[in-house]
């Protein structure tokens, strides 16, 4: 599931956003592997992770500038041409600015979703009512991908600082400290969901916090939303009896995020359209 569906969706997208080539596909996927784990923190990470990571860093990079500079030249109807011509009162954004604009559209417009279409499957399968559910009233698909959102977020925690002085929890944070925000525990909790451990996609008012809040809300949760419905829906109208084949699936090691490693699953049949 993770190797044949759940990684090329969003990988195919978010390159043809970007304009990057088909036959370069392959090699962002394997990119993105490695620069998601830079969202964890590094005192956590084995030497030879944060060396592949850099090493993936680099290598983005440097395609992202040969990109960059044949876009200047012969701009296309794609995002990266659209951030070279991008400006504000006259000032444009730098090669520095474009490269990590690039590499955050990467990582958040990529892995996160393949860790919610892979998180989505799961749930759908350890709950076969709600799988039947979907099956039977494909229209649920928008409700299914929030109650994912919520239930099994692919985003556990995120990091924000103190602007001033704040008391939560009888504990007080100092302006100018971190705060970890458990993303993951706020969507269980039972003063806002009703019986939160319980999977439901007709879930109403579910407020999750998965695409954060405020000015920090995700700007791609748009598009996001979009790959999870059509993904979900696509896949239990077209795999008939579609099971687990483990009980135990293998979970990457990310801190921050949270997905899938590999999910082998089974079917009966599978239909064309």
């Amino acid at each position: 599931m993770i190797e044949d569906f759940a990684y090329p969706t969003p990988v195919r997208v978010i390159c043809e956003m970007l304009g990057v080539p088909a036959e370069d596909h392959e090699t962002f996927k394997g990119w993105s592997r490695e620069l998601a784990r830079s969202l964890d923190p590094e005192e956590v990470l084995p030497p030879d992770v944060v060396q592949r990571r850099q090493a993936a860093l680099e290598s983005f990079r440097e395609y992202f500038r040969g990109l960059i500079a044949q876009r200047r030249a012969h701009p296309e109807e794609d995002l990266l041409s659209a951030l070279i011509a991008a400006e504000e009162q006259g000032d444009t954004l730098t090669e520095q600015e474009l490269l990590s604009t690039c590499t955050l559209l990467l990582v958040a417009g990529h892995e996160t979703t393949v860790n919610l279409i892979a998180n989505g499957v799961l749930a759908l399968l350890r709950h076969p009512d709600q799988l039947d559910l979907l099956r039977d009233e494909p229209s649920f698909a928008r409700g299914a991908v929030e109650e994912v959102l919520r239930y099994d977020p692919p985003v556990q925690m995120t990091v924000r600082v103190a602007l001033e002085d704040m008391a939560i929890g009888g504990e007080t944070i100092k302006k100018g400290q971190q705060a970890i925000i458990l993303l993951a525990s706020a969507n269980r909790d039972p003063a806002q969901f009703p019986d939160p451990e319980r999977f439901d996609i007709r879930r109403q008012d579910n407020h999750h916090l998965s695409f954060g809040h405020g000015t920090h809300f995700c700007v791609g949760a748009p598009l996001a939303r979009l790959e999870g419905e059509i993904a979900l829906r696509t896949l239990v109208r077209r795999l008939e009896g579609l099971q687990l084949l483990t009980e135990e699936p293998e979970y990457k090691e990310n801190i921050v995020l949270r997905g899938l490693a590999a999910l082998p699953v089974g079917f009966a049949e599978a239909k064309l359209t």
